[in-house]
């Protein structure tokens, strides 16, 4: 990983480029030099979104490396992945933006302040919502179906037929899915008894 001095969106590619097939170590360095160079995360997010290769899923897993890290950091560029996240075809990076949609979510219903509160729009938090439900509904893996409905959670904290939503999708799928998926649904579908009684 060549540490590039005024690296630029090109040279980010360049990097994602070099990395060997999704190769976790080597993502986790790249987000490391992100992390230590914050112009370069409104880059990382464009090519996570710019192409359907293996260049952009290597920059999604890199995004959510980072968000990990300094969630506040998507914040500014929130409008650009909401607007994105439904056209996602690869599982690998759907999984990586669930977790980023979970993260998001769990930000914005936190009964701490944060930057995300203040700038969500409807629109954003809208397109989050249908996109968790297209990826709990769809037949993808477990680990995006239980990061879509942990984020349904959350958010179903603040917007009420959300809980009612999930509660029918998971009961209805529970017993033909992975045993992943079972434990997952079990622990959010008592989260919403314990919401609902509350």
């Amino acid at each position: 990983m060549s540490a590039v001095k005024n690296m630029n969106k090109y040279s980010l590619i360049k990097e994602l480029n070099v990395i060997p097939s999704i190769n976790r170590e080597s993502v986790k360095q790249l987000s490391k030099l992100i992390l230590n160079d914050q112009h370069l995360f409104e880059s990382l997010v464009e090519v996570a979104f710019d192409y359907d290769n293996e260049i952009s899923l290597k920059a999604i897993i890199t995004l959510e490396i980072v968000v990990e890290q300094r969630l506040d950091w998507i914040d500014y560029k929130l409008s650009y992945f909401t607007n994105n996240i439904a056209s996602l075809k690869n599982e690998n990076a759907i999984k990586s933006a669930s977790k980023i949609c979970n993260l998001i979510a769990q930000d914005y219903t936190s009964k701490f302040d944060s930057a995300v509160k203040l700038i969500m729009t409807h629109e954003q938090l809208s397109e989050i919502i249908e996109t968790c439900f297209d990826w709990l509904l769809k037949d993808y893996k477990a680990s995006i179906k239980t990061q879509s409905m942990e984020a349904l959670f959350h958010i179903g904290n603040k917007i009420s037929w959300i809980h009612y939503e999930v509660r029918l999708i998971l009961e209805k799928n529970a017993t033909n899915q992975s045993s992943n998926y079972i434990s997952k649904a079990n622990k959010v579908l008592e989260m919403i008894s314990k919401t609902s009684m509350a």
